[in-house]
C-alpha cells in the first residue's frame, strides 16, 4: 500500500457535468411559487457561484432586496422537492468528456482520494451526482450548505478529505479541480494545486489570467491527467 496519497476535489457543474438548464428551471419555478414572480433568471451567470449566491442574486433582480432567512429556508425545502423532476426533464443533461472513465481510473488508485468542492447544496450535488451515474465514486466534499462562501467551503472539504487520507496514509498533494476562476481562487485560498479545465463557460483567457497550477481543455486525455500526479 502507498504511503503517501492525494486528496483530489472536485467541482460539479462544467467541471464534472452539465444539468441542461435544470437548476435554472427550479429556481425559476419556487421563486413563481413564493412570490410569483415570472423570469426571474434574466442574466445570471452561475458559474463558480454557489446556490445560495444565486437566490441572492436573483432575489435582488426580483425583489429588489434580500431574502429574509425565513424566505431563503422556504425557497431552499421548495428547491429540494422540484429538482429532481426539473432534473428528469433536463434533455440536455450530460457528463463532460471522459469524467466517467477518469474517475473509473482515478477510483482503483489506492493513493488517490476523491472528494466534492461545489457550490451546490448537498442534496441536490448528490442528486445530480446519481442522475450521471458517478456519484459511486465520492462520499464526501465541501458544499453550499456548509457555506456561502467558496472558499470556506473549499477549505472544509481540505479538512474533510485530510481527515480521510490520514487513516491510512501521508497526505502528498492537494489538488481543486474546478472550470471557473471562482474554484481556482478558492483552491489557492486553501492550500490546493489548482486544476482549470475549460468545460464550462469561462474562457481560456480568463482562466488563465488567475495563473492555475495546470490546464486542461477537458478530461479526454487521461493519461495527461494523471501526470500530474507524479
Amino acid at each position: 500500500m502507498p504511503k503517501t496519497a492525494h486528496l483530489l476535489l472536485f467541482d460539479i457543474d462544467g467541471t464534472l457535468l452539465l444539468t441542461g438548464g435544470a437548476g435554472k428551471v427550479a429556481i425559476e419555478q419556487v421563486f413563481w411559487e413564493v412570490f410569483r414572480k415570472k423570469n426571474t433568471w434574466k442574466n445570471i451567470v452561475p458559474d463558480g457561484k454557489t446556490d445560495p449566491a444565486i437566490f441572492e442574486e436573483v432575489a435582488r433582480f426580483a425583489l429588489g432586496r434580500p431574502l429574509t432567512a425565513r424566505e431563503h429556508a422556504r425557497l431552499r425545502r421548495r428547491y429540494y422537492e422540484i429538482f429532481p423532476e426539473a432534473l428528469r426533464k433536463a434533455g440536455r443533461f450530460r457528463l463532460m468528456p471522459n469524467v466517467a472513465g477518469l474517475l473509473a481510473r482515478l477510483s482503483k488508485r489506492k493513493d488517490v482520494c476523491l472528494g466534492l468542492a461545489t457550490g451546490n447544496f448537498e442534496k441536490t450535488a448528490w442528486m445530480k451526482l446519481v442522475h450521471g451515474g458517478i456519484d459511486r465514486h465520492f462520499s464526501f466534499g465541501g458544499f453550499a450548505s456548509d457555506s456561502h462562501d467558496r472558499a470556506r467551503l473549499t477549505r472544509l472539504a481540505v479538512h474533510r478529505g485530510k481527515r480521510r487520507v490520514s487513516a491510512r496514509h501521508e497526505l502528498k498533494t492537494i489538488f481543486i479541480i474546478g472550470d471557473s476562476c471562482h474554484d481556482v481562487r478558492a483552491g489557492r485560498k486553501a492550500g490546493g494545486r489548482t486544476v482549470a479545465v475549460l468545460t464550462g463557460s469561462t474562457t481560456r483567457r480568463e482562466i488563465l489570467s488567475e495563473k492555475p497550477d495546470h490546464i486542461f481543455d477537458d478530461f479526454r486525455d487521461t493519461e495527461a491527467f494523471l501526470r500530474i500526479l507524479g
